[in-house]
């Protein structure tokens, strides 16, 4: 009977020392986030496509900062989502967290700390991508300030401006797209 004891108290004692990561912070891209231009797609879809584009072609992305801050949030949103949401427990694991290091990756370009809640970034980004479509830069640059930001509003913007090339946020938003349309295995149908 001690050794029975004995055992379940190892086992107690051995569940009380295993560290486990808290969750990653995760936000979600407002339903306004791509104004009409996404009307009856899925918004996680988008988010993933819009990224995806972004990261995989920055040339086409200098001097679009209103385009690039949306695409910087849709990552930050579902890199967070990919590793808490429900809805991506099939996921690959290498996946999430490829997306996870991006997102890392990618905040410290733009000189957001690596433990700023995501939700925050979201809005700002979000909120300084629709003042620049309207063309309010003052807007735009006071949704670019504040305790998530370690640069100026003025220097976010220009980093914003000219995005540089961030490899692994491009595979990683690769792969995340992949797992929306994961490809046949058996290559094309002879039919």
């Amino acid at each position: 009977m001690n050794r029975i004891l004995l055992l379940s108290l190892s086992f107690l004692t051995l569940a009380g020392c295993v560290h486990v990561a808290p969750a990653p912070s995760t936000g979600y891209l407002p339903e306004d986030a791509f104004g009409n231009s996404v009307v009856g797609q899925d918004l996680d879809l988008a988010a993933v496509n819009d990224a995806m584009i972004a990261f995989a072609y920055p040339g086409i992305m200098q001097g679009k900062p209103a385009q690039m801050a949306l695409a910087i949030a849709s990552l930050d949103a579902m890199a967070g989502q990919f590793s808490t949401g429900g809805r991506w427990i099939t996921m690959d694991a290498i996946t999430k967290q490829e997306m996870l290091d991006a997102r890392t990756e990618v905040r410290a370009v733009l000189g957001v700390p690596e433990d700023a809640p995501s939700q925050s970034i979201i809005d700002h980004l979000v909120a300084a991508s629709h003042a620049l479509d309207r063309g309010d830069q003052t807007a735009a640059l006071a949704a670019l300030s504040g305790p998530d930001f370690t640069k100026t509003p003025e220097q976010t913007l220009a980093i914003l401006t000219h995005f540089p090339r961030v490899p692994d946020a491009n595979s990683a938003t690769m792969e995340a797209n992949m797992n929306f349309f994961p490809m046949d295995d058996d290559g094309p149908s002879d039919r």
